[in-house]
């Protein structure tokens, strides 16, 4: 197979294992090059899986990477039916427990309205007014395929970007300087990760701009109401089924998930 259809075949060998909660041990395919291949992949499987996106992940390719592929940053899909809001109780959120399972500290930020369109040039002050709300929260990151994030960006963005799920926590003030709170995720109450939102490139809103170029140089689908998972604040921690994840944002604030092991094993 070549092209549309082996683009095909591996979209759907992703969307089917996604829905049966089942491993892929190995990639379905020949591996992705190319950010273009990737996200023709993904749109591809986005149509498929035939469900809301509710939002969009970000992520960063690593510093080695960034000549190669010419950019900095990721992105996948954010499904409705994985979008959870932290009311007290800790949440189960499903992991692909034979794939990969990770847990990220992030901002989350909610897109409010649209520009009537995405053309000329963007900046994080021009996407800021776009944005209507934000909150901390843990994304779910995972896979069936377990070296999901073991062979380049273009294979993570083939496969959603390896997002699985979305925990939203507390509102912040928009106009409050988040930018140098210390961030830590802990996992059953040991901590993985400390860090804050000044390491992560341009920033939480570099995000949102970032988007705002896919959409207009890849027709990224946003809509108005759509979160975006800014990135990882203290780093990419492995999870298993079971585990008690907390981030805490600034000290005092904090939001949790327990790692479900019911659904995907």
């Amino acid at each position: 197979m070549e092209g549309r259809e082996a683009a095909e075949a591996i979209a759907q060998a992703f969307v089917d294992a996604r829905k049966a909660g089942s491993a892929l041990i190995d990639y379905p395919g020949a591996m992705p090059e190319s950010l273009d291949e990737a996200y023709g992949i993904q749109g591809r499987a986005i149509g498929l899986f035939g469900q809301q996106v509710a939002g969009w992940k970000v992520g960063r390719i690593a510093d080695a990477l960034v000549d190669t592929y010419g950019i900095n940053r990721i992105t996948g899909p954010i499904f409705a039916d994985a979008v959870v809001v932290e009311n007290g109780a800790a949440p189960d959120m499903p992991v692909f427990a034979k794939g990969f399972a990770a847990a990220e500290a992030e901002y989350l930020l909610r897109i409010g309205h649209l520009p009537e369109s995405f053309e000329g040039e963007w900046t994080n002050e021009a996407v800021a007014g776009y944005v209507d709300e934000v909150r901390i929260g843990i994304e779910v990151a995972s896979s069936p395929f377990p070296g999901i994030n073991d062979h380049g960006p273009a294979v993570t963005v083939s496969d959603f970007g390896n997002n699985n799920g979305l925990v939203i926590g507390a509102t912040l003030d928009p106009n409050k300087d988040f930018i140098g709170w210390p961030v830590a995720l802990t996992i059953d109450g040991e901590v993985a990760g400390t860090g804050t939102a000044g390491t992560m490139l341009d920033g939480p809103f570099g995000a949102v701009r970032f988007l705002f170029e896919l959409a207009r140089d890849r027709q990224l689908p946003l809509a108005p109401g759509q979160w975006i998972s800014t990135g990882a604040v203290t780093g990419v921690h492995p999870v298993r089924p079971g585990a008690e994840v907390e981030a805490s944002f600034g000290g005092d604030l904090r939001v949790r998930c327990r790692i479900g092991d019911d659904r995907h094993d």
